[in-house]
């Protein structure tokens, strides 16, 4: 019944996530977006959307499953183009100072299968910004529960996403290596981004060329992390990455099984 009480709790905290906050900066994007800030908007969108795709550093094994919210940030987002500081400092979201850390949480669930693969599947709908996507987990080689052994892991994932003036499609590929130790994880990633952001026709004059186009960009991005085990099979993930952004932050709390 405990359980069933915390899991209930996980979920409906990570589906009220959106109400929380009054502000829908995403909704902010058709008033400044540019050919100066596109790019670099695309990029980092890739970089949030992929965040916390291996939060638990290594496969869950046939018969796994975790569920619970995750949520990844980035600080402070990336600078565009432009003949002033002024120019550069506008994103598409506004003026990066004022729009300062970028955050999105979502809900994922993860199921271990033979052949030592990992499917999951995770969705999101906050401040204007809806995702939805999943992906795979290979283990390279077979886990080990002899402390401090290496297991190396091929991770690839698939999103698409939504905002009133702009929908995105994003894939990404990433190689993590975790060592085991007896009451946490800590793994290391790197990988790609490559993201796809169609722009509405309802976005203001400033880039009315824009209106109904394109805009392709791949980015890497590396992660560092500890994942750990707590009790009552809970599951928590804390890193840190770094990607066109610069420092963004990822963390997780599932229950596991």
């Amino acid at each position: 019944m405990k359980l069933r009480k915390l899991l209930l709790g996980i979920i409906l905290g990570a589906l009220s996530a959106n109400g929380a906050w009054a502000s829908n900066h995403w909704d902010d994007f058709g008033a400044h977006v540019t050919a100066n800030n596109v790019r670099a908007f695309t990029k980092d969108l890739g970089g949030l959307i992929g965040s916390g795709t291996y939060t638990t550093g290594r496969i869950l094994g046939w018969g796994g499953f975790q569920i619970g919210p995750r949520a990844g940030m980035m600080f402070k987002m990336s600078k565009g183009h432009g003949d002033t500081d002024a120019q550069r400092n506008q994103t598409a979201l506004g003026d990066r100072n004022e729009v300062g850390a970028v955050f999105s949480p979502w809900l994922q669930a993860d199921i271990g299968m033979p052949f030592r693969l990992d499917g999951f599947i995770r969705a999101s709908s906050y401040q204007g910004l809806t995702i939805a996507g999943g992906g795979l987990r290979w283990g390279i080689t077979r886990p080990s529960e002899i402390l401090g052994s290496l297991q190396p892991m091929l991770v690839v994932s698939a999103h698409s996403a939504s905002a009133r003036d702009f929908s995105a499609t994003h894939y990404n590929a990433s190689l993590v290596l975790s060592a085991k130790f007896k009451y946490f994880v800590p793994y290391i990633g790197g990988g790609v981004d490559y993201t796809t952001l169609n722009i509405g026709n309802g976005i203001g004059s400033q880039a009315a060329s824009l209106r109904g186009s394109s805009e392709y960009a791949a980015t890497a991005r590396a992660t560092v992390g500890f994942n750990f085990k707590l009790p009552s099979y809970l599951d928590l993930s804390l890193a840190a990455n770094y990607a066109h952004y610069g420092l963004g932050a990822e963390a997780s709390l599932s229950l596991r099984f």
